[in-house]
């Protein structure tokens, strides 16, 4: 059985629902997440469904041939498009098909790059498909939980329990890479060396054109070195030993890849928003310790405590960008930092204005001191409704003046 098959995805109800009133639905998400696997579970016990993978040449070819012919092989069911982004020349002929019946449910697609910044990829398909991300797993699904973590929706309802787990390194170092989770060792470190093999010298090559792919995993190194960090493409450009210009090119081949997470900056306007730099990083902590080498064991040492504090901050913004496709809620997950030198870790927007900002301390202890920028923040923006947790290594649960919450990194998924 698929290792991937053990979990239950809690994406699922977002892709069920999804099928029910949009004709196209994209499954999208890096390659070895488990995209394939959803799909297949999903219409396992369906009628009148048709499956077909792009990475059969033979499958790719008649796609290629005869697009028109290939959309509307399933009839009056349900076409499922295994790596759809392999024949960009589909989305015309998808289009077209809709338009002339938009029946919700017709075609489910996955994809491990982004299928609409493909190159020749001719339309958006707006207003007739709807995407659902699917990451590496989370840490609710690798310890089984039936129903799914919603972290936003338990802090707004007073962030109520006790009894939470310290955070274990090796969740942090192993992430959550289906195929890895039975490896260890050796046998983890040759399936992410073969991963990104396969990434730089084979997806990326095919995804675009112009020596890009040589640059890929010098990128994904220094990005992983970062943890969670502001994207300085200055000091990319530097390391890499290309034109500053060129960067926006490679990081954007990444993204769509979706190997990386972009997290922008917070601010009042949507406009400032743009002008300030995004915070960066993989989309899984196991592939940025693999790339920089860390292991469990380091993160008790001198040396990797800096490191480790930067892996466990990125591990928390990827625990809630996963969360963000089946929460109750509607958020926007974000990062501040001002000209003033204050910079909060997270910060989660709702849809009505309020905010949650949230510091991340791998520490397995904290004092007064690791919210003192949550209490700046709260001051300089006294016309928000603001909740502020601190997030923490360790088990310490404790309320503060009925706005702070000192809480377990663990809690993200265990409340």
């Amino acid at each position: 059985m698929d290792i991937a098959q053990l979990y239950r995805r809690h994406a699922a109800q977002a892709i069920r629902e999804a099928l029910t009133d949009t004709p196209v639905v994209v499954i999208q998400g890096a390659r070895q997440v488990g995209k394939s696997t959803l799909a297949a579970t999903l219409v396992r016990d369906s009628v009148n469904v048709v499956s077909v993978t792009l990475d059969d040449p033979g499958t790719l070819a008649v796609a290629e041939a005869d697009p028109v012919f290939f959309v509307e092989q399933a009839g009056q069911g349900l076409l499922v498009i295994d790596e759809a982004q392999r024949a960009p020349g589909l989305v015309l002929p998808l289009k077209a098909a809709v338009d002339r019946d938009r029946r919700p449910g017709r075609f489910l697609l996955t994809g491990s790059a982004d299928l609409l910044q493909v190159k020749g990829v001719g339309d958006s398909l707006a207003g007739r498909a709807e995407t659902i991300e699917l990451m590496t797993l989370s840490q609710g699904e690798l310890s089984g939980r039936e129903e799914p973590e919603d972290y936003v929706a338990w802090v707004l309802g007073g962030a109520e329990g006790r009894g939470f787990e310290a955070l274990d390194p090796h969740a942090v170092v192993t992430g959550g890479y289906p195929e890895v989770i039975t490896r260890s060792g050796p046998r983890a470190v040759r399936w992410f060396s073969s991963y990104i093999e396969r990434l730089a010298d084979h997806d990326a090559r095919e995804l675009q054109s112009g020596g890009y792919a040589e640059h890929m995993r010098g990128l994904l190194s220094l990005v992983a070195a970062g943890g969670q960090a502001e994207l300085v493409k200055a000091r990319l450009a530097r390391a890499m030993g290309v034109a500053e210009n060129s960067v926006d090119a490679y990081v954007r081949l990444a993204a769509t890849m979706r190997l990386l997470n972009q997290v922008p900056s917070w601010g009042r306007s949507p406009r400032g928003r743009i002008a300030r730099r995004p915070k960066v990083s993989l989309s899984d902590t196991g592939l940025s310790s693999h790339l920089v080498g860390f292991t469990s064991e380091k993160a008790s040492t001198v040396g990797g405590r800096e490191y480790y504090g930067s892996l466990v901050e990125q591990f928390c913004v990827l625990e809630l960008a996963r969360q963000r496709t089946w929460s109750t809620e509607s958020w926007d997950l974000f990062h501040f930092r001002d000209h003033d030198g204050l910079e909060v870790d997270i910060v989660i927007e709702l849809a009505d204005g309020r905010l949650i900002a949230i510091e991340v301390k791998s520490s397995k202890s904290v004092t007064e001191k690791a919210w003192a920028p949550l209490e700046r923040f709260r001051g300089k923006f006294p016309d928000r409704e603001i909740t502020a947790v601190v997030l923490h290594g360790g088990t310490q649960v404790a309320h503060v003046g009925g706005w702070l919450h000192v809480l377990p990194i663990t809690s993200l998924w265990q409340a």
